[in-house]
């Protein structure tokens, strides 16, 4: 069976790239019903889909696929001449539409209503079993540890965020978990602040327990590769652009809670530019302040 793959991101290509003809590259550790997770000898991440989110280590097939019914757990992922095989099963890259990884840095006017309508946004939705879900178990914990990262983001104390943000590293469920997703959304938007303001770069050291992708995804964000949808809400918070028509309805589809869980997350780095005051509205329109 050959498959091909629309578009590749371009992390992707350099990691496949970066291996000879027929050479392991790595194999699948993680297979859902339409996502493939491969581990690479570089300890790097490709995410093999059939979904049609963009994302710089996504390689995104043309049609559907059912993986679970193709046995592809713990397959070996091998380079070959248009790409990439997983056994008998070929990716064909050679003709995919390459998806860059995006950098917008720029921070315009009318940001204060732009995340009030975003939060006002998000509470219409179905924030069942996200972060915003006062009925799970891990809600009292997760709310405890946002208020402490939005006052230190607020305050610009960036010394103390390493650990806070490691402190709710694996809190949630799912597969990634709502404080891992909470932190992708976070560091990516806060980069990108940084960046706008001309600040020095930080690189936070995030540690915890999670599985393996999910931690890869953390420390991906740091470098600005995150998926498609997370990019264009973030870029839509800053400078008002809309590249989509609903950025953020396009990024709460993602996963079961993981697109509302960034987004919360970057709405909370927005707090770096702004007083204690409007904090304070932004954690009781969520429901993390009584």
């Amino acid at each position: 069976m050959n498959l091909q793959v629309g578009t590749a991101g371009k992390s992707a290509l350099n990691f496949i790239q970066s291996y000879s003809e027929g050479e392991t590259i790595g194999e699948a550790v993680k297979v859902f019903e339409n996502t493939v997770y491969l581990k690479t000898g570089d300890d790097n991440l490709i995410c093999l889909t059939s979904k049609d989110v963009k994302a710089p280590i996504n390689l995104n097939l043309n049609s559907h696929v059912n993986f679970l019914k193709l046995n592809c757990i713990n397959k070996k992922a091998i380079r070959t001449s248009n790409g990439l095989k997983l056994e008998t099963i070929g990716f064909n890259t050679k003709n995919s539409k390459i998806y860059p990884i995006i950098k917008n840095h720029e921070i315009k006017s009318g940001l204060q209503n732009r995340i009030l309508f975003s939060v006002d946004e998000i509470n219409l939705f179905d924030t069942s079993g996200s972060i915003l879900d006062n009925h799970s178990l891990f809600f009292n914990e997760l709310s405890d540890s946002i208020r402490t990262i939005s006052e230190s983001t607020q305050k610009h104390d960036l010394m103390k965020l390493s650990n806070q943000l490691s402190s709710i590293v694996g809190l949630g469920n799912g597969f990634t978990p709502s404080g891992d997703d909470f932190i992708v959304g976070f560091l990516f938007c806060l980069n990108r602040i940084l960046s706008c303001l001309n600040h020095k770069y930080t690189k936070f050291v995030i540690k915890g327990n999670t599985n393996w992708a999910s931690k890869k995804f953390i420390d991906y964000s740091q470098n600005d590769v995150v998926v498609e949808p997370l990019a264009m809400f973030v870029n839509f918070l800053l400078s008002g652009k809309n590249e989509t028509k609903f950025p953020l309805m396009d990024l709460v589809q993602v996963g079961k809670s993981s697109g509302i869980d960034s987004s919360i997350g970057a709405i909370i780095a927005t707090m770096f530019v702004f007083d204690n005051d409007f904090r304070n509205l932004i954690l009781t329109k969520l429901n993390f302040l009584k």
